[in-house]
């Protein structure tokens, strides 16, 4: 007879293990679909997808995209940051993460319409029975008017062409900022309020890190892991 727990690897291990590829296999999937585009460009000006290509399965009537003609565009820059995030062997352990933007400067800086549609985008859900949603917002609003499109991030998905070539093609038509950098710290303070918590784990979770933002809610609150997750979407809902 097999033992006990070679039956329960076999009842339990092998449905998981095949969750899990077909997890991982879905998402290579979305990765080589036609829907896996971020920024379209021609000589009159650029079109912005900010439905992320992981959340092909919902409604593809729903607007997915602004566009922008180049004279409306201020200038565009390249942005890299380095952020410092919490790591998953534990509350004293941190990751570093290294991101690169593509920042859109609006000659107008009333981006109203914008905010409107990437709130209804984090509301879409796909259809039928399995509603399965990724909380990946790869396109953001800055003040002033600026539209982030996350381009890369490290040991994640890349987006091509690479952030110089867009750019160059860019340059062409619209005038381009000295690129930039930043340092974000993400780390649970103890000095933090309320508000400055929620704005870090907002952040995390918009850039596509939901795991990062819900251990960083964990820490902040104390919350056990279900009370996170829903304090996570509940924050992403609102903001």
């Amino acid at each position: 007879m097999w033992p006990v727990s070679r039956i329960l690897f076999i009842y339990v291990g092998v449905p998981i293990f095949g969750l899990l590829a077909w997890a991982a296999w879905g998402n290579f999937r979305a990765r080589v679909r036609p829907t896996n585009w971020l920024l379209r460009c021609d000589s009159s000006g650029v079109i912005i997808k900010y439905r992320s290509f992981e959340n092909w399965r919902c409604p593809t009537e729903d607007v997915q995209a602004v566009g922008f003609d180049y004279s409306e565009v201020a200038w565009v820059r390249t942005v890299r940051e380095q952020r410092t995030a919490p790591g998953l062997g534990g509350n004293q352990t941190r990751q570093l993460q290294y991101l690169t933007y593509l920042d859109f400067c609006l000659a107008n800086a009333d981006t109203s319409a914008l905010e409107a549609y990437l709130q209804a985008e984090q509301k879409a859900e796909p259809p039928g029975r399995f509603k399965t949603i990724y909380q990946d917002y790869p396109v953001e609003v800055l003040p002033g008017g600026i539209v982030r499109l996350r381009w890369r991030i490290s040991a994640g998905y890349k987006i091509s062409p690479s952030p110089r070539k867009a750019i160059e093609y860019l340059s062409r038509y619209v005038k381009t900022a000295a690129a930039g950098s930043t340092k974000v710290d993400l780390i649970c303070q103890s000095n933090l309020s309320s508000e400055e918590g929620d704005a870090k784990i907002l952040k995390l979770a918009k850039s596509g890190d939901k795991t990062g933002a819900v251990k960083l809610t964990r820490q902040i609150y104390g919350s056990t892991l279900s009370e996170a997750v829903v304090f996570v979407e509940k924050l992403q809902s609102e903001g």
